[in-house]
């Protein structure tokens, strides 16, 4: 074990027999976590039979997931719920298999390979957009995760993705995440396999994904003028040190991922945004100009993406106040020790990106919607340390670019034809799963040009 300086490590008051602080933590988990940065950088909490530590600090989260990731690995029972679901893909490896996958598959999200998923990206958009009607509500979140789960099946299928595929798609991945999201919330690894319906869904979902993914890997194999730059060409292409290409299954479960990390976030961070613009008529208007402004009239390009300032803006504040990641759970394998706390072997150690992005020392009035806290003047000086929307590290999300290029894509399309806005006296909550998802998010849709009247308060 490193040595350092031993500090004394405050046990979170509440805990109660055999549970501990599970039931605290699983029915307000935000709060909970929000709640740890008082009590120091390290706190120390049971979750039935299993030790956690929450690491409050910036700098010590930084160091857990960057530089000491041998000594705290991406284990626990969220990565195993996880890999129940989409296989040992790359969202869910570790170690040296992990290390493999992402030097194989980095080539396809490099920021030059952009380009070639616009046009995916913009299409979808324009049939989401082309379903709608001036006046009427639109159930948005599930829209967008079915315009996202499209953009998926175009870069990996094209024309041959049909809508039935989005739909179980869209079914397989929401039901999942609903279990996975209590799941990983209660501890007793026993009551996670009970026969109960919703563990028939997340059983029925597996199998359905699993499905789907084997479909795509053997319908591209059997192509015979398949596009060496297609997506799935490169992967089926690339060798690793070794000469060995990835295998089906390996395939299959970086399809799964694909389909579900890269469909359910998107679609949440791109729901969460439209609420917040819905209800923020300026920053609405602002979009709306800016985009009129440098598209003119034409379909997104590259060279247009830097050229959209203040929506980039926009899409940045909403990942701190939503980030994709809330919670991002390691384990010890070995006893360790971090910033002079000990850290016994076996110990779950957490650190939540939600609570670092709304603790008022790094962002002053945390909870206001204020792109322009990004302008350059007013970031220059705030640490990366202080910004986690997709993770740090070698497990930081491969996609960050392509999230935010389908995003911004996504936002302006919508931005040149439509205004939307919210219903009178519609609540929106939040449903904590892997991620926090909009509950009860209706917008209603105006095509533009916009009427003059404001939306019905």
């Amino acid at each position: 074990m490193p040595q350092a300086q031993q500090t004394t490590t405050r046990t979170v008051p509440g805990s109660i027999p055999y549970l501990g602080h599970a039931v605290g933590f699983a029915a307000r988990p935000l709060k909970f976590l929000s709640e740890q940065r008082a009590l120091g950088d390290i706190t120390a909490i049971s979750l039935g039979p299993h030790q956690a530590r929450i690491v409050n600090d910036p700098a010590l989260v930084r160091e857990l997931l960057v530089s000491r990731t041998k000594e705290f690995t991406k284990a626990g029972l969220l990565y195993d719920l996880n890999s129940a679901f989409v296989g040992n893909g790359l969202a869910v490896s570790e170690g040296p298999f992990h290390r493999r996958q992402r030097r194989l598959m980095q080539p396809a999200f490099q920021r030059s390979r952009m380009p070639a998923y616009h046009l995916g990206m913009q299409q979808a958009a324009e049939v989401m957009t082309g379903r709608w009607r001036s006046g009427q509500p639109v159930d948005i979140h599930k829209d967008l995760f079915q315009l996202a789960v499209q953009v998926i099946g175009n870069m990996l299928y094209k024309d041959r993705f049909t809508n039935e595929m989005t739909d179980q798609i869209v079914w397989a991945v929401s039901t999942a995440a609903k279990g996975i999201g209590w799941r990983s919330l209660i501890p007793l690894s026993w009551t996670h396999t009970l026969p109960t319906p919703e563990f028939r869904r997340f059983t029925n979902a597996q199998q359905v994904l699993h499905r789907l993914g084997d479909l795509v890997v053997a319908e591209h194999r059997k192509l015979e003028d398949a596009d060496p730059d297609h997506f799935l060409s490169m992967l089926l292409a690339a060798r690793d040190e070794h000469g060995e290409p990835l295998s089906d299954k390996e395939l299959r479960d970086e399809v799964v991922t694909l389909f579900s990390a890269g469909s359910v976030t998107v679609a949440t961070t791109l729901a969460w945004a439209l609420h917040l613009i819905s209800i923020n008529p300026d920053v609405e208007q602002r979009i709306h100009a800016e985009v009129v402004e440098v598209l003119d009239g034409r379909p997104v390009t590259a060279a247009d993406l830097p050229r959209l300032e203040h929506l980039g803006r926009v899409i940045t504040e909403v990942l701190r106040l939503y980030p994709p990641s809330w919670l991002l759970p390691r384990i010890a394998p070995e006893d360790t020790e971090l910033g002079g706390h000990r850290i016994p072997r076996g110990t779950h150690v957490f650190s939540s990106p939600y609570s670092i992005h709304h603790d008022p020392r790094y962002y002053p009035d945390p909870e206001r919607f204020a792109p322009d806290r990004w302008l350059p003047e007013r970031s220059a000086n705030r640490s990366r340390e202080v910004y986690l929307p997709f993770g740090a590290g070698i497990h930081q999300c491969i996609g960050n670019n392509f999230a935010l290029t389908e995003a911004t894509i996504a936002l302006a399309t919508i931005a040149v034809g439509w205004s939307l806005c919210r219903p009178p006296r519609a609540k929106v909550g939040t449903r904590r799963t892997a991620l926090l998802e909009p509950v009860g998010l209706t917008l209603i849709a105006r095509r533009r040009p916009a009427p003059a009247t404001p939306c019905p308060s």
